[in-house]
């Protein structure tokens, strides 16, 4: 008798039991197991379908910027939804009123050294995050690259640094299939440098008017999904100055006229 009941219990977990058993004070409902979730495939799909609206948004303003004009965002947003992404010019990026000083810093190059942003300070430079998971990333890097190369020697230097979920061996395997030649392999592996650089506020409001269910649990996952592709401008004291969500239209002449107008 002991061993019969034992295994309807089994059974009932298991889900193998009719809908309701026979009990002394009226019936036992049936377990229905929990559907198996495979997190990593649901993971891959949402950041697919959540990398897309980036290329159709501008930096939207938060506390400490000073953003462009409302006709300003209109017409750039018209030229991302053509796909040419915002045009790299000053009033493409919102202005923080302060800049922002960071704390010490590092990101990883392909030997898995950690490398300290202030390598690149005493001269003004724009840092790039992006991912490998990202399509719109994907499509912008070999302009980046090209710029990066025709600004050579004389600068401002692009700093391309891979987020969360970009391991290196991913990086490297997307720069000898496209042709990346002139950007340095280095990743920011938990996207802890992103967040540290970004304007909390702009970044929280843009995913406001993106996906507002997603505010309900700001993880770095969800940070990351958000964060990418996006360009900062950082001053000679490695200062962020300003900074831009989106794909950018990039160029040498645009790349040495905005760094000049928003970090001297």
């Amino acid at each position: 008798m002991q061993g019969a009941f034992a295994q309807r219990r089994r059974d009932r977990w298991t889900g193998r039991l009719p809908a309701r058993l026979p009990r002394c004070a009226g019936f036992l409902p049936r377990r229905v197991p929990e559907p198996r979730c495979d997190r990593p495939a649901a993971m891959k799909e949402r950041i697919s379908n959540m990398t897309f609206p980036l290329t159709r948004r501008h930096l939207l303003g938060g506390a400490g910027a000073l953003l462009v004009s409302g006709r300003a965002i209109a017409a750039t947003a018209a030229k991302e939804e053509a796909g040419k992404g915002l045009p790299f010019e000053p009033n493409s990026f919102g202005r923080l009123a302060t800049p922002k000083v960071l704390p010490p810093l590092s990101v990883q190059n392909e030997q898995g050294q950690d490398v300290p942003l202030s390598h690149w300070y005493g001269n003004p430079f724009i840092l790039h995050f992006w991912a490998t998971w990202c399509p719109p990333c994907i499509r912008e890097l070999p302009s980046v690259n090209a710029t990066a190369k025709a600004l050579d020697a004389d600068g401002p230097q692009i700093v391309a640094v891979a987020v969360r979920g970009s391991t290196i061996p991913k990086v490297r395997a997307f720069y000898d299939s496209h042709g990346i030649d002139t950007l340095p392999v280095l990743v920011d592996p938990v996207s802890g440098v992103m967040m540290e650089t970004a304007d909390q506020a702009a970044l929280v409001q843009s995913i406001r008017q993106v996906r507002p269910a997603d505010l309900k649990e700001l993880t770095p996952d969800v940070m990351s999904l958000h964060g990418v592709p996006r360009s900062l401008i950082l001053n000679g004291k490695g200062e962020v100055v300003a900074e831009s969500i989106g794909n950018m239209d990039w160029s040498a002449d645009a790349v040495r006229h905005t760094v000049r107008a928003l970090a001297g």
